[in-house]
């Protein structure tokens, strides 16, 4: 009985991993269940539907009644525990959701393997997950040949679209989700097309992309929200120690802030120096955006050289005392 934990940000790749390994070792196993949408289920019909789900997928010719989620643990784990299973737990949120379908390494039979995705490393690691596995970006190559087979149904660029090409796979920085979104969008556009689109999303970042991405944010405390904001406006690529002393005086738990930031990828520290992604990055200096889309001298926070610059000529520039301390950079526009 192992236990696999695949963990990164939204549209790294987690569910499409999940499933070509359930793909190719299932007919290994006596059982086999994929659970997906586990957060999104969970919240809309709850953790007995899930259980109902996978009970089914266990034995579909036999009622499975059950009452309530500590009646559904039970049957989980005298029906499995002597058999070899394959369950595939998909988006899995919150530590409830693992201890109603997967509770311990005794549930299930002998050679059995539980592969669960998720956004948050340290779910895992309090689930006492047997092996963790981070999804990583794809390099250039990959990333070049995944855009083309969705923007041009092949696995290179047509003629033309080669420079083009090369712009999209590094504005979307090795994120699977984005070559895809962006290679079906642009599918069958002029060149002029994709200039213009380009030169868009500069600016104003693809919804789809942006939605996938916000879901995690968006289950983020207050503080949390707020460093992970500093950090797409401010912080990116700066020391670690540095920016903890800055959002330290603004009362934001620096240290705590920054490790909840990293369990749920929306950061990396390397060389002590705190990284995000591009397209996070993007995400968050949108969300400044979006304050007061037309009245920059009301944003929290003011990032773009231009827009500084803008703002201050006009004296529109506001602070709210309840807020964090008012900071003003001067960063490069990427």
């Amino acid at each position: 009985m192992f236990m696999v934990g695949i963990y990164g940000f939204g549209g790294i790749g987690k569910t499409t991993m999940a499933k070509v390994l359930y793909n190719r070792i299932g007919a290994q196993f006596m059982i086999t269940s994929f659970i997906a949408n586990v957060r999104e289920d969970s919240k809309s019909r709850g953790l007995l539907y899930l259980q109902k789900q996978l009970l089914h997928d266990i034995l579909p010719k036999r009622k499975n009644f059950i009452r309530n989620v500590d009646e559904g643990i039970h049957m989980i784990k005298d029906r499995l525990c002597f058999k070899k299973v394959l369950l595939v737990l998909d988006d899995v949120d919150d530590l409830n959701q693992l201890e109603a379908l997967a509770g311990d390494h005794n549930w299930f039979g002998p050679g059995s393997r539980i592969i669960v995705t998720t956004r948050d490393k340290h779910l895992l690691e309090v689930h006492e997950i047997d092996a963790l596995y981070e999804a990583k970006k794809l390099d250039h190559k990959e990333a070049v040949e995944l855009f083309c087979w969705n923007a041009f149904k092949q696995n290179h660029p047509k003629e033309d679209y080669e420079t083009l090409s090369n712009s999209v796979v590094h504005y979307v920085n090795g994120l699977p989700l984005g070559l895809k979104v962006l290679g079906c969008f642009l599918y069958g556009k002029t060149v002029c097309q994709w200039e213009s689109e380009l030169q868009k999303l500069q600016r104003e970042p693809n919804q789809e992309i942006q939605r996938v991405l916000k879901r995690s944010y968006d289950v983020l405390d207050y503080t949390q929200q707020q460093i992970f904001l500093d950090v797409a406006c401010f912080f990116n690529g700066e020391d670690k120690d540095f920016v903890t002393r800055i959002l330290d005086a603004c009362n934001f738990y620096a240290e705590s802030g920054i490790g909840v930031l990293g369990d749920k990828c929306f950061i990396t520290i390397l060389d002590n120096k705190i990284w995000m992604h591009d397209l996070l990055q993007q995400m968050g200096r949108d969300i400044v955006r979006q304050e007061c889309p037309k009245d920059p001298g009301k944003w929290s926070r003011l990032c773009y050289p231009e827009v500084v610059n803008r703002v201050l000529t006009r004296k529109m520039v506001r602070t709210n005392a309840n807020e964090s301390t008012f900071m003003l950079k001067v960063i490069p526009n990427t």
